[in-house]
């Protein structure tokens, strides 16, 4: 067994929310982006092993293409990387579009971060299990 702590890449525009997450998973390493190009240097760099991502991302924070490209990106780049989509876009239709794509599971804004974490913890249980 190792000592290793479980790894978390934050992809969030909001440096606020990205704030309360790193304290939510204190006990995690925690990586942070607010942009595509820059998750995928972190995820690349630190091979996390769940990534949060928020579907609105710059140059276009009201609209979930760069969040729907990145889920693609991850998985093509990483394809047993854990995915979950944290949206303030309420839209059923692009929380479909998340998971087909292959994203593990959908929050809306704002979260609740005492079942965010449970299921953060129970992914990575999940995946020491079959490590």
């Amino acid at each position: 067994m190792t000592d290793k702590r479980p790894s978390l890449l934050i992809v969030e525009d909001d440096a606020a929310l990205r704030k309360q997450m790193r304290w939510l998973f204190s006990a995690h390493d925690c990586f942070e982006a607010d942009r595509r190009e820059t998750a995928m240097a972190q995820l690349r760099r630190h091979e996390p092993s769940v990534v949060t991502v928020d579907l609105g991302l710059p140059p276009h924070p009201n609209e979930p293409t760069e969040g729907l490209l990145l889920i693609e990106e991850i998985l093509t780049v990483a394809p047993h990387t854990k995915v979950v989509v944290l949206s303030g876009q309420g839209d059923k239709t692009n929380a479909l579009k998340a998971i087909a794509l292959g994203a593990d599971d959908f929050h809306e804004k704002p979260i609740d971060p005492d079942a965010l974490a449970h299921r953060y913890r129970l992914s990575n249980r999940a995946m020491t299990a079959c490590a």
